[in-house]
């Protein structure tokens, strides 16, 4: 399974960067309405979670992935003893769009 981990700056990789103007005014002024959205979503999300969880158990039609195409899995977040089961069904690669905080299984776990 490929599993590639991307850096913040992944845009400017190479590149010689100048921030000119940019770096004359003063620091970024800090958001609280995102600080406490974010501070929100963390909270929430092993509820949610833990939800999701039982409600696959319990429903047979709630599946947490399912095969969209041939070669295209789409589904909820993997748990690490979902790595080998994935690695059965031919999958190759493992696309994430979750923040780091909620992603359960570690790149390790994919080699």
């Amino acid at each position: 399974m490929y599993i590639e981990e991307l850096k913040e700056d992944f845009e400017n990789e190479g590149k010689q960067q100048s921030c000119g103007d940019l770096c004359q005014g003063p620091p970024v002024a800090w958001d609280p309405k995102r600080v406490f959205v974010g501070a929100g979503a963390r909270a929430l999300f092993y509820p949610t979670l833990l939800y999701n969880v039982v409600r696959n158990k319990i429903q047979s039609e709630f599946r947490w992935w399912d095969r969209v195409d041939e070669f295209v899995l789409l589904g909820a977040v993997p748990f690490p003893t979902d790595v080998l089961r994935l690695k059965a069904l031919g999958v190759g690669g493992v696309v994430t769009l979750n923040e780091p905080y909620e992603t359960l299984v570690p790149a390790s776990l994919y080699h």
